[in-house]
């Protein structure tokens, strides 16, 4: 039985705060965590400055600030990474984080050895993203909630077109040959799992569908994995039952801090 990589999703729970972050660090490394991941953003690239917060953050923040003031409280700065990169070396456990725009994606794959970049469920259909993650050769996780299987094919093609790195100009039909060639897929099938995520905080347990993920490998022939939402760790543990080959749990140090996640 192959072991399952389990990443202690931290998020933006250290709520811009990096002596939190270094805290987060040392439970997740305590509990044996393979790996522990961040989100790298710069707010004013990520929203709008009208964009409201979605409902579930409206609960734990403050009700009459915008999406993007939230975030800069959120944001940790490139030098800030790079601490808490080096404090993961010393704890032995991998740092990963997730790139939300093209210069935190270009720090992140320049700056740190990575095992994996991340691509956010919200992402996958950022086709300009996918193909500049893909084309840093490194090997990509891809969250697929909310979204629908010809949307997965979609990135999938557009990771596939990435790895390939060809000359031609992006688009549909490129990543589409790129998906259905012999050496796209085999690129695929040895960088990309992909995770079942249903996307709501917290998951109610009646929503997650874990079967999703016997149909996420039937139809793509990838490993799978599960991005988790719920509470507590029935579903996790159910996962791994079924086959995930990868794990994220999100985590906090004390769940009455404030904060969005």
């Amino acid at each position: 039985m192959k072991k399952v990589y389990v990443i202690a999703e931290a998020g933006v729970n250290h709520n811009g705060e990096l002596e939190l972050a270094h805290q987060l660090i040392d439970v997740a490394a305590n509990a044996g965590a393979d790996a522990i991941k961040f989100q790298t953003f710069k707010s004013d690239r990520l929203v709008s400055q009208h964009a409201p917060k979605a409902e579930y953050q409206q609960l734990s923040t403050d009700q009459t600030e915008s999406q993007l003031s939230m975030l800069r409280k959120l944001e940790l700065g490139f030098d800030e990474h790079s601490i808490l990169y080096k404090s993961c070396l010393q704890k032995g456990i991998e740092f990963l984080s997730t790139a939300f725009d093209l210069d935190s994606l270009e720090f992140l794959n320049t700056e740190f050895d990575l095992a994996y970049l991340k691509i956010p469920s919200g992402e996958l259909t950022n086709p300009l993203l996918l193909v500049k993650v893909a084309q840093t050769g490194k090997r990509v996780i891809l969250s697929t909630g909310m979204s629908l299987l010809q949307e997965v094919e979609m990135a999938l093609g557009g990771l596939a077109f990435g790895y390939l790195n060809p000359d031609e100009t992006p688009s549909l039909d490129a990543f589409q040959k790129a998906y259905c060639s012999n050496k796209g897929y085999a690129y695929l099938k040895n960088n990309v799992p992909l995770l079942h995520c249903t996307t709501e905080y917290p998951a109610p347990f009646d929503e997650v569908h874990l079967r999703a993920m016997d149909a996420l490998r039937e139809r793509f022939a990838l490993p799978v994995g599960y991005s988790d939402h719920t509470v507590g760790i029935a579903i996790p543990l159910a996962a791994a039952a079924l086959g995930a080959v990868v794990l994220e749990k999100h985590f906090t140090l004390d769940r009455t801090l404030p904060g969005p996640d």
